[in-house]
């Protein structure tokens, strides 16, 4: 039975459209969960970014604006998103803009201030201009189970939507808390609903280079390796502990989805978080790490016992002397090398993977988002638009 009205129109508003989490959901907001879902995808960047550069599809319903400062007024941020045409008629926003500036302890009453006041005044402009705004997703992560503290605080495993959060003093440095509450207090009586969306460590992709991208430092990692090594077995860049503990990374296609499933199920959704990840099982950097490496022709082995020569980050800043010329050699992006973010590589390798921390993702199963992708395949997946962005050879 019809109902003789014109399918509604949606319109998909993405905050942080070059990140790790807002480029996927502009993907795949162009083509999920139908290539006609949305009829307009529109992200926001802080950062100039043309659609050539940007690595997105070619398509007419996709624009992007740059110059997004949400550190800015609320009247400041009005007038800009009205210079988003049609601004009025957007029906779901996707909120994945962040500032980084540290880990744990470290200018965590800055970084808690500064987060959290990117929601309220984004919100407060949003209700200005949206009328039409019905959903609003929110990118969280790990860092609420205070993966970042690693075993200075308790926790159960697998790690559940349900779960006390962190109590202080660790849980005062953890930016999503005031982020989340300002959100449910927002939120209460309006018309627009919000979810938050919880991975662990995304893998993927970004057309400039993000603080929090593991599959860049290791992608490059391995063609240095290849490049400057006569020997096809690479070492895992962490160590012992960090090579054999459990953790969910997942892909960033999967977030954006979920993102997507979340907003467009209410019914569902509205008011939860939900934890995402590759796959229900818990993985270890022992069972993917020679999967990565096969992607470049390598052997993956594990780590060299300590004292026994580099790897990783120490081993790639040994040949910092070699980079712009294997840069220029391999007609990849000038300062590839520079520009990457090898900290977080040897973070997520070593002290922020010595200990378990796998993710339950009941929930997102029981809203019916029930996807999965090889954990291998999703660096795969990543280094694929690495390489045709000329980041990687």
């Amino acid at each position: 039975m019809t109902t003789g009205f014109p399918p509604k129109s949606l319109k998909a508003l993405v905050f942080g459209a070059s990140g790790i989490t807002g480029w996927a959901i502009t993907n795949e907001a162009l083509s999920y969960p139908t290539p006609t879902t949305f009829d307009s995808v529109v992200g926001l960047t802080s950062r100039k970014l043309g659609l050539e550069a940007s690595c997105l599809p070619l398509d007419p319903r996709l624009e992007l604006y740059d110059g997004l400062d949400l550190s800015r007024d609320v009247n400041s941020i009005v007038e800009y998103l009205r210079k988003v045409k049609h601004v009025e008629s957007f029906t779901h926003i996707y909120f994945a803009a962040y500032v980084h500036s540290g880990w744990g302890e470290e200018d965590s009453e800055k970084r808690k201030e500064q987060n959290t006041k990117f929601v309220v005044n984004g919100i407060a402009a949003l209700e200005i201009v949206c009328p039409n705004m019905e959903f609003f997703t929110f990118a969280t992560g790990g860092k609420w189970y205070g993966f970042e503290f690693g075993d200075k605080v308790q926790r159960l495993v697998p790690v559940k939507e349900s779960h006390p959060r962190i109590p202080a003093p660790y849980g005062d440095h953890i930016f999503y808390y005031p982020q989340i509450d300002a959100l449910a207090s927002l939120s209460e009586g309006k018309s627009w609903k919000f979810a938050d969306i919880r991975p662990d460590a995304i893998v993927g992709f970004v057309p400039n280079h993000n603080p929090m991208n593991i599959a860049e430092p290791i992608g490059l990692y391995l063609s240095l390796w290849k490049s400057l090594e006569s020997s096809p077995e690479v070492p895992f860049p962490g160590n012992e502990s960090a090579y054999t503990h459990f953790h969910s990374d997942c892909s960033q296609d999967l977030v954006a989805r979920l993102h997507i499933f979340a907003s467009l199920h209410p019914e569902k959704s509205a008011g939860k978080s939900f934890n995402i990840a590759d796959v229900a099982y818990p993985v270890s950097w022992e069972m993917v790490w020679p999967g990565i490496c096969q992607y470049f022709e390598l052997t993956g082995v594990g780590p060299l016992p300590e004292g026994q020569g580099l790897a990783g980050e120490p081993w790639a800043r040994s040949h910092s002397d070699k980079w712009d010329i294997w840069t220029r050699d391999n007609k990849l992006r000038p300062q590839v090398l520079n520009k990457t973010c090898w900290d977080f590589m040897t973070i997520v390798t070593g002290p922020f993977a010595e200990f378990d921390r796998q993710y339950d993702i009941g929930e997102a199963r029981a809203i019916g988002l029930t996807e999965s992708i090889d954990p291998v395949k999703s660096y795969h997946i990543a280094f694929n638009r690495m390489r045709a962005a000329k980041i990687i050879p």
